[in-house]
């Protein structure tokens, strides 16, 4: 990321960084994010906000493109989730909390941030970029780490299955934020679970009558 880099450089040049600013700054960020929007985000904006110079930011990040990817880091729920699931629980319940957990489904103001994040990424690139090895992909990961145990014994996910699987929350939530403007909460999370994570699952455990009888137990 942009902010260790920078961090490094002014070390060279033997002029420590405050790192407890780095935190203000991000928070403001993101904040105005949530307000604004990114294309209205200005480095101003973030300064009078944070209450520093504007050089102190720029000391950090290059622009303001590099600024929101640090702040969208910073906001990544990913590092807190594996404390935060109860990986005892039936599946649903393990799949609820963990869209939940990940698209802030309690928090307005991050709901706001994130359709922010997402509605610039599509016309510029290299948050885009940042944005897919960010979320996308630790995505999938938490999705492969909740559904697989849950079905290696009765059926082996092929990559297709597993691509439309972990693509049912981000579409669905980005698209309810980005086109629809609509918010998202817990419950319209347990509707997309019930209607169409599980049945798909089901539908996979068809073939073998036992194996899906099976699996509705732990369900």
């Amino acid at each position: 990321m942009s902010t260790q880099n920078d961090n490094q450089e002014e070390t060279k040049r033997g002029r420590p960084l405050d790192l407890s600013r780095n935190k203000v700054i991000l928070t403001a960020t993101l904040d105005l994010l949530a307000e604004n929007g990114f294309d209205a985000l200005t480095i101003d904006a973030v300064a009078a906000r944070a209450k520093v110079g504007k050089a102190t930011i720029y000391r950090r990040w290059s622009s303001k493109t590099d600024l929101v990817i640090d702040a969208a880091a910073f906001m990544s729920p990913f590092e807190k989730l594996e404390e935060y699931l109860d990986r005892n629980q039936p599946l649903r319940g393990q799949l609820i909390d963990m869209l939940s957990f990940i698209f802030q489904c309690d928090d307005d103001k991050a709901q706001n941030t994130l359709t922010a994040i997402y509605t610039a990424a599509s016309s510029n690139e290299k948050l885009d970029k940042v944005l897919k090895n960010e979320f996308y992909w630790r995505h999938r990961e938490a999705m492969a780490s909740i559904i697989r145990p849950f079905l290696e014994e009765q059926h082996q996910l092929i990559e297709a299955e597993f691509d439309l699987l972990s693509d049912i929350g981000p579409a669905l939530i980005t698209y309810r934020g980005i086109f629809v403007e609509k918010p998202f909460d817990r419950a319209y999370v347990e509707r997309m679970v019930d209607m169409l994570m599980i049945p798909m699952i089901n539908t996979l455990l068809s073939e073998d009558d036992e194996s899906t009888s099976a699996i509705n137990d732990t369900l």
